[in-house]
């Protein structure tokens, strides 16, 4: 594991001590999170994960599978280059964390589209921006994340109607074991969809939903 969350550190001084690491860095965890690194540096990290060593011709950090980009401003245009990294051959991201990154739905759906082959285990998309827009676009992906297990939309405007068509997906996703929602508006047709759904999803064991 390495974290360097909340150190200002540039973006070209993260892929010099990446690459410092060298080419058989067991490196699995990266946390990147609070460091205001933005699009470009979002850019930039992604062209160097997607370079090769030189000597053996092998991709670097070849052991990556959880990444954190949390609060790190990135917005809809960030998300759309950070998401570049599915482009890596034969090395899945098993946790993504985007949390607080200013999101709408342009982001998610360059999330959900880049990273479907991927074996997410883990996506944080908590403190965003998504609303029901959003929330429908995840919605429709779940069925082709069978991996997926733990989930978080929290804080991100979701109503009503992103919370029913949610909550419809997640009767056939039974992978799903961990959902935060806590911070949007369910109101009476959400709570209706909701309990509908915890009747009938048969692994669902974590429910979050403080400040309603």
């Amino acid at each position: 594991m390495l974290h360097l969350g909340s150190t200002s550190i540039s973006p070209e001084c993260i892929t010099d001590l990446l690459a410092g690491l060298g080419p058989n860095s067991p490196l699995q965890e990266l946390k990147l999170h609070s460091n205001k690194i933005g699009p470009e540096g979002a850019s930039t990290l992604v062209t160097f994960l997607a370079t090769k060593d030189k000597a053996t011709g092998q991709l670097v950090l070849p052991k990556l599978n959880r990444l954190d980009m949390s609060y790190n401003e990135l917005g809809d245009v960030g998300t759309a280059k950070l998401t570049d990294i599915s482009k890596r051959p034969k090395i899945s991201m098993t946790e993504v964390s985007l949390s607080g990154n200013d999101i709408g739905p342009k982001g998610i759906e360059s999330i959900m589209n880049k990273l479907l082959q991927h074996k997410l285990v883990t996506l944080n998309l908590d403190n965003n921006s998504i609303g029901d827009q959003g929330c429908q676009l995840v919605a429709a992906s779940l069925p082709s994340i069978p991996s997926l297990s733990r989930l978080n939309l929290a804080f991100n405007d979701i109503g009503c109607r992103g919370m029913a068509t949610l909550m419809r997906s997640l009767v056939g996703c039974e992978s799903i074991t961990s959902l935060g929602l806590s911070g949007n508006v369910m109101r009476i047709s959400g709570a209706i969809a909701m309990g509908f759904t915890l009747a009938q999803h048969p692994r669902l064991s974590v429910l979050e939903l403080d400040n309603y």
